[in-house]
């Protein structure tokens, strides 16, 4: 990413705070970048394509035509920010680990940045579901990160599985990873399956979410769902066309002509 390039993705996420190489700088960025670009996957689901992972084409997407895109999308284009503002960061294949039971398959993308201070932080920009807002210091100490209460636990051979503390104080699973680098060409079949296969869910169901200060938005399949503080300040379907172009628009800024 140019540098050109990079003034131009901080504008797109309307970031204008500290670049110094900490912590703090990462969560301003991730909370940003979620509240800016939005998880869709309408490549997949409207257009039937496998969306794709060149940083120069996703900079096109996201940045030149302000759309948004799914994990391995998001993550990607944030990761090459963060090496373009001067982080030491790399990628990681992460399980999402929501119940007790037998692991699922690596079906989710997030990123490692190492600071100056020996630290390392968990940064995320691209899950569409529950998860932390906000950069996850890979520590075993308990973490308030915008609202949730976040905690890591060190597994055998260098895994790590992050737990939010759920609202009867006991604790959930959400992100198991290992802390060795994956290579870029590890998401390329990932990518493929996960967008790809018949049936599958980013290609059966239209999903959509953007994090706000105090909410949310949402749009999954065809009911659409605003949350403020807490509570719903508008739910509703919707089944015309043009009607879901002009909510993507206008509540999710995604100005995009959709197939019939």
């Amino acid at each position: 990413m140019t540098n050109e390039q990079m003034e131009a993705y901080l504008r797109r996420i309307r970031y204008t705070g500290s670049r110094e190489l900490t912590g703090a700088t990462l969560d301003a960025l991730i909370r940003a970048h979620i509240t800016s670009v939005p998880f869709e996957n309408l490549t997949v689901c409207e257009f039937q394509q496998v969306p794709s992972l060149d940083p120069e084409e996703l900079y096109v997407k996201f940045v030149e035509n302000r759309r948004g895109g799914y994990c391995f999308e998001q993550n990607t284009i944030f990761h090459h920010l963060l090496m373009a503002m001067g982080f030491d960061a790399y990628p990681v294949s992460v399980r999402i680990v929501r119940n007790e039971g037998p692991l699922g398959p690596f079906v989710h993308k997030g990123v490692i940045v190492k600071t100056g201070d020996g630290k390392r932080w968990y940064c995320d920009v691209g899950f569409g579901g529950p998860g932390p807002r906000g950069a996850v210091e890979i520590s075993q100490a308990e973490q308030e990160i915008h609202g949730d209460t976040v905690r890591c636990q060190f597994l055998e051979y260098e895994n790590v599985l992050i737990q939010s503390r759920k609202p009867d104080g006991s604790w959930g699973n959400v992100f198991r990873f290992c802390l060795f680098p994956s290579e870029e060409v590890d998401f390329l079949p990932l990518n493929f399956y996960i967008s790809g296969k018949p049936g599958q869910g980013f290609r059966a169901r239209r999903m959509i979410n953007l994090t706000l200060p105090n909410g949310s938005k949402a749009l999954t399949g065809d009911h659409y769902t605003h949350r403020e503080d807490g509570r719903i300040v508008c739910e509703k379907d919707v089944t015309d066309r043009k009607e879901l172009q002009e909510l993507l628009r206008t509540e999710f800024g995604l100005d995009v002509e959709l197939p019939e």
